[in-house]
């Protein structure tokens, strides 16, 4: 699926760190083509990190082998949000309660000369996919910010103080992170499936540091580097 290869773009951006603000990096990325041996499914996924690396290298090692023992897809969106809960629980036996991570993975198939791409995520992680016509916005940012996503935490018995979950948590869902679980946190992902066509480009896909300094209207420019 050489076709798809405009994706690779966030992991050679965000796994380099940018040494004059740190020297550290809890960014981690991962691509896997032919998933699963399989020539026809790819698999891109971006983990930010906070508290600590462990979360995000866990989900970068982890991830395509926790997705992989539910091929063949019985019901994809299913599927995708048991592996995400799957690897919370396992990240819960790392018992690093104040470590988390943001989620984002795009998988594409090709079936009968057509390709479907998912997209899911938790954090806010983005991924944006530019088309001829256009911007669409694959991901959704959780963040306490979002009246829906501060709505649903208070819903379901949440607190919310000083702008984040229980004063600590600005993320409203998110892997890890497990000591504000019991306030509101989630590790549900928002899922989208579309079909993709000659007029989409490519895809953006990095974490908050990247879309904290460009618009996603300004990833059309992105168009000079092909």
């Amino acid at each position: 699926m050489k076709e798809l290869e405009h994706i690779l773009l966030l992991l050679y951006i965000k796994e380099d760190p940018n040494s004059e603000n740190r020297d550290y990096m809890e960014d981690k990325g991962r691509v896997i083509e032919n998933l699963n041996n399989d020539p026809n499914k790819i698999l891109f996924c971006i983990f930010d990190g906070h508290g600590g690396v462990e979360v995000s290298k866990f989900l970068q090692e982890n991830f395509h082998i926790y997705l992989k023992k539910k091929l063949p897809f019985k019901h994809i969106f299913e599927d995708i949000t048991q592996t995400f809960k799957d690897l919370d629980e396992s990240i819960k036996e790392l018992k690093l309660p104040d470590v988390g991570s943001t989620g984002t993975i795009v998988y594409i198939e090709r079936i009968n000369g057509k390709k479907y791409l998912y997209c899911a995520n938790v954090g806010d992680s983005r991924c944006v996919l530019v088309n001829r016509k256009g911007i669409m916005r694959m991901s959704h940012d959780d963040r306490v910010d979002d009246k829906k996503e501060r709505d649903r935490v208070i819903r379901q018995g949440g607190v919310i103080f000083n702008g984040r979950i229980y004063g600590t948590l600005m993320l409203t869902r998110c892997f890890g992170d497990w000591s504000v679980k019991k306030y509101g946190a989630v590790v549900e992902p928002h899922i989208i499936k579309i079909e993709l066509n000659e007029d989409d480009l490519y895809l953006l896909i990095a974490s908050d540091g990247v879309w904290d300094v460009i618009r996603d209207e300004e990833c059309r420019g992105f168009t000079e580097i092909y």
